[in-house]
């Protein structure tokens, strides 16, 4: 589990990649491995193209706004699995949020 403390991310949040994640699309998967810690991620579908969205740091409503456009979907649709898949990447340390989640 990680050591920082949880707050919800909201749309001022601006989401970047942690350091450390080397990545190689296999297929229709992105896997991912953390270089120090060994820990591996393996992210399908939508959640591999979050990942190329925040090759540059971006907002919730920035990564609903492209995942919309690009699937045809409206942004409030998408929102609550984005949120999700965004705690699920925080969890495992492969995203920072700042404001900076607090330790």
């Amino acid at each position: 589990m990680n050591s920082r403390y949880y707050v919800p991310m909201n749309d001022n949040s601006v989401i970047v990649r942690a350091d450390g994640w080397l990545t190689a699309w296999i297929d229709n998967d992105l896997m991912m491995m953390h270089a120090e810690s060994n820990f591996y991620l393996n992210l399908s579908g939508s959640g591999g193209r979050i990942w190329e969205l925040l090759e540059h740091p971006c907002t919730v409503p920035d990564l609903c706004n492209a995942l919309a456009s690009e699937f045809d979907i409206q942004p409030e649709t998408v929102r609550p699995e984005v949120l999700a898949f965004l705690d699920q990447l925080f969890l495992r340390k492969a995203i920072d949020v700042d404001p900076p989640i607090l330790a």
